[in-house]
């Protein structure tokens, strides 16, 4: 039997997050943690031209260039393990899973806890495309998708929306005035762009 995975959006603020590594999949996890006010480590033996010039606009990122040995699983709410030797994932997951951490081992499933989405933001909406770490590609390609079905320039818009909503709110409290009033607004926009009653 094969079971499904339960999608989340974590708070990651002030969480202490170790990344291993210091390539294209290190820079992934870098572009994706940007914004989300964790507290990060790197370590690695080497890093690519990318990721030092990511690193040196946060000077506030932890980086140490070395080998990554066991005790720096210590005291970490997620570990990211992003090498490429399999090995090394199985080993440092094993450490982990004893220390009750979660990692995920960049395109390497098996050693795995939990898988990282493919995401878009679009103002204060986002989505989370998965393939359960089997085809980044399919991930990567919807992504792009949903970012040519809604462009940049709509964001403002749905900024407006969610604030309107959130004014609604203040303005009747009672959910079923506010429910005739959406729907009074939804007739409206049918009778006018739709042609319909």
């Amino acid at each position: 039997m094969s079971f499904k995975k339960y999608p989340i959006f974590l708070n990651l603020e002030n969480k202490n997050i170790l990344i291993v590594g210091g390539g294209n999949a290190c820079l992934e996890k870098l572009v994706g943690l940007e914004f989300t006010g964790a507290k990060l480590q790197v370590v690695s033996i080497e890093f690519s031209e990318e990721v030092k010039t990511f690193l040196n606009k946060y000077p506030n990122i932890a980086v140490e260039q070395r080998a990554v040995q066991e005790e720096d699983l210590n005291h970490r709410d997620i570990i990211f393990l992003a090498t490429s030797d399999s090995e090394i994932n199985r080993n440092f997951r094993k450490v982990a899973k004893e220390k009750g951490i979660w990692v995920n081992s960049v395109d390497d499933p098996k050693n795995c806890d939990f898988y990282s989405s493919s995401s878009v933001s679009i103002g204060p909406v986002q989505f989370a495309i998965s393939t359960d770490g089997k085809f980044a590609g399919v991930s990567s390609t919807l992504r792009k998708l949903f970012e040519e079905i809604l462009p940049e320039e709509d964001y403002e818009l749905m900024d407006r929306l969610f604030l309107m909503r959130r004014k609604l709110k203040e303005i009747l409290p009672e959910p079923q005035e506010r429910r005739k009033a959406l729907k009074e607004i939804i007739q409206n926009l049918n009778s006018k762009y739709f042609h319909k009653s």
